[in-house]
């Protein structure tokens, strides 16, 4: 990744006609300084960073960062992204992403309890075939944040999984529901820099495979909100309408929390009206359990 193959990559980028929605420092989180003055002189491209600043940085963190992104600082010490909703930190701003969000990598960890880890066969896809939803939850305590982050989308740097010097790369996001995974900086920012014309279209083997994963995300929460709901509600003395009431609000709850995969669902059903008779037959599913237990 030298610095001319960086200058063509990131002035094809800037000919993509974006803006930042609002000024910079109301939504960009963890604030940043530089990135704020370099967006103020209306470029996305900050300074190089020194080797000082480079080693003053793997010092802190005690480790050895990944070449390609050690390539990137001294090109660019963090990036604008405007189109992508997050960017680049300087290399000052980046830190471990569980101390920078630890109740965010808890949720993600308790929520993985008694489910059995990705196998190698399904983690190590790293072409368009990958399925965001195959990650490692564990990963996250040990993952390196470069990125600001809005809306539950982070850039993350993953030590634990090694190609030569180079660390994997993510973009983690909640409404991915887990990680587009690259084997290094250098694809990740190939990745986020590429126009999304140039990206070949989805096939309809592709598109069909999406709708089947997102149907079986929206049955798996439907399951978690009837077991949260039954485990708690029985012991409380509650009647059978006020659990199926607290049911369809446990549910509509997971349905506010992973929107986009819901929204996705709903859109890509031939029959939209075979999402309400899902939820009918799992609100029927709750009366007979309740039934069998009086």
């Amino acid at each position: 990744m030298t610095s001319k193959y960086l200058d063509e990559l990131i002035n094809e980028y800037k000919k993509t006609p974006t803006e930042y929605p609002m000024e910079y420092g109301d939504w960009a989180e963890p604030y940043s300084e530089q990135l704020e003055k370099v967006y103020k002189e209306g470029d996305i491209v900050n300074k190089p960073v020194s080797d000082e600043a480079i080693k003053e940085a793997e010092a802190r963190l005690n480790v050895k960062l990944p070449p390609s992104y050690i390539e990137f600082l001294k090109y660019s010490n963090g990036l604008l992204l405007p189109d992508k909703f997050t960017n680049l930190l300087p290399v000052e701003d980046i830190d471990w992403f569980y101390t920078l969000n630890k109740e965010w990598v808890d949720i993600w960890e308790e929520g993985a309890e008694g489910y059995e880890e990705t196998s190698d066969e399904e983690y190590f896809v790293y072409s368009k075939e990958q399925n965001s939803c195959k990650m490692r939850t564990r990963y996250l305590k040990t993952a390196l944040q470069i990125s600001d982050t809005l809306e539950g989308d982070v850039l993350l740097l993953n030590p634990k999984v090694k190609f030569g010097e180079e660390w994997e790369a993510w973009w983690f996001g909640n409404a991915l529901a887990g990680a587009i995974r690259f084997k290094s900086f250098g694809e990740l920012l190939e990745y986020l820099l590429t126009p999304k014309e140039e990206s070949e279209p989805m096939s309809e083997e592709e598109r069909q495979k999406m709708i089947e994963e997102s149907q079986k995300a929206f049955e798996k929460a439907k399951t978690e909100a009837l077991d949260s709901v039954m485990s708690s509600m029985f012991s409380s003395g509650l009647g059978s309408q006020d659990i199926l009431n607290e049911f369809q609000k446990e549910f509509d709850n997971i349905k506010e929390e992973n929107k986009e995969l819901f929204e996705r669902v709903e859109e890509n059903l031939d029959d939209k009206d075979s999402i309400k008779d899902a939820e009918l037959d799992w609100m029927k599913k709750v009366n007979d359990v309740i039934n069998q237990k009086k």
